[in-house]
């Protein structure tokens, strides 16, 4: 079951957000597309975490504004297929609202193999280089995962020393906080990847495209501001 939001709140998203749709005659594809955004909602079976900010460390990288109303996170495997596949529209969806939200991406781990590929984000993201990392990671992605080597390999292909990120690949020291945080995470009723979590809301599975993400942080973001 999932909450609906109308079409005015859309329009109201958009225009907030500096977008512009041409008046379309009914029938046309954008019309079609609006009615079926109006679909658009939440995973009432998950309930709402209020205090999601301790679902997010000081360590964390970010993209967007950091000062914004609106968290965005997305939970991930970076060996899970369904993951690589959203992984471009959530790069959009960014690019949409880089001004009035702040996105997290967030490993979950689902295959015990995944777990030296989550770390090896963290690693990469000491030098400023986690969202790298990941591209790379699903440019690469293959059945069983990734060697030690070849992670290196990547991080080489990213710009990183090969040996000093193997040497703190191999210490793995942000294991055991991925594996407790894989916990937590689950403990809230999330089993499977990509889920995105909005302001401690989780959205329908339904609504995992651009334009329903849209119109979703629109109006999280007009809420948040008092609108």
């Amino acid at each position: 079951m999932k909450l609906r939001i109308s079409v005015f709140s859309l329009l109201l998203a958009l225009f907030i957000g500096g977008s512009a749709y041409l008046v379309q005659e009914p029938g046309s594809q954008a019309v079609q597309d609006m009615a079926s955004i109006d679909e658009c909602g939440y995973n009432e079976d998950i309930p709402e975490v209020e205090d999601y900010m301790r679902l997010i460390t000081f360590g964390d990288p970010y993209m967007g504004n950091f000062d914004a109303g609106v968290t965005v996170v997305e939970y991930f495997d970076p060996n899970c297929p369904h993951c690589k596949t959203f992984h471009p529209i959530m790069k959009q969806v960014i690019a949409d609202n880089e001004q009035h939200a702040r996105f997290f991406m967030i490993p979950f781990v689902l295959w015990q193999y995944s777990l030296a590929q989550a770390e090896a984000l963290f690693v990469a993201g000491q030098d400023g280089k986690y969202f790298e990392m990941l591209d790379a990671q699903y440019d690469n992605q293959k059945a069983g995962g990734m060697s030690l080597d070849e992670l290196v390999l990547l991080a080489e292909d990213i710009g990183l020393d090969p040996e000093v990120f193997r040497g703190r690949l191999e210490r793995g020291l942000n294991q055991r906080m991925i594996i407790a945080r894989r916990q937590e995470i689950s403990d809230l009723g999330i089993g499977g990847t990509p889920t995105v979590m909005i302001n401690g809301r989780f959205i329908s599975s339904d609504s995992k495209s651009r334009e329903c993400m849209n119109q979703l942080i629109a109006g999280v973001a007009i809420q948040s501001s008092g609108g």
